[in-house]
């Protein structure tokens, strides 16, 4: 299958809009997240696992649009399709729960999606989960390493690639807390 390249630059494109001025936890201009998710979905895609790219790729790039910047679902189903609105709406958290709640809902609504949503969760959450910075509180790496294993415990079976990936970033967050005092 030959990826849809103009899609993709329309969603990167209303990516950066979006995310205009914003940083990651890391410090980096935020597009570089989704598109970070965007590259681990291709990975994933030239390791041998079928599913539909572009519909991954687009819901990668935009998973973060409507919970950090006005764009609404409405105007990306209107610009993406219905498919893509309703990964986009599983992948975005529920804020009027508690925020202890968030993370299970959006993981039993996107396993309600086509499986390519589910790989652009995982992918997401690769991606999110570089080394942790030395002056994080062993609070946050805890919150983030059992956030991840939720995921991969729910949406590992949608991606081998993805989920052995995800595996060994665990792996380090675990490693990094085991080494602080």
């Amino acid at each position: 299958m030959i990826p849809n390249t103009d899609l993709y630059h329309k969603a990167l494109r209303l990516t950066a809009w979006a995310h205009y001025g914003q940083v990651t936890k890391f410090g980096d201009p935020y597009v570089t997240h989704p598109v970070a998710a965007s590259y681990e979905i291709l990975a994933a895609r030239m390791a041998g696992e079928v599913f539909d790219t572009d519909l991954a790729v687009v819901c990668a790039l935009l998973h973060d649009v409507v919970e950090k910047s006005d764009v609404s679902l409405k105007a990306i189903k209107k610009d993406f399709g219905k498919k893509v609105a309703a990964g986009v709406a599983a992948m975005t958290k529920n804020e009027e729960l508690p925020e202890s709640e968030q993370l299970r809902d959006s993981l039993v609504r996107i396993l309600e999606q086509p499986e390519e949503i589910a790989v652009a969760k995982l992918a997401d959450r690769v991606s999110s989960m570089l080394p942790p910075d030395e002056d994080w509180p062993k609070e946050k790496i805890q919150t983030i390493l059992e956030n991840a294993v939720m995921i991969l415990q729910m949406l590992g079976e949608t991606s081998d690639y993805l989920a052995d990936r995800l595996e060994k970033r665990i792996a380090l967050y675990r490693q990094t807390l085991e080494s602080r005092p």
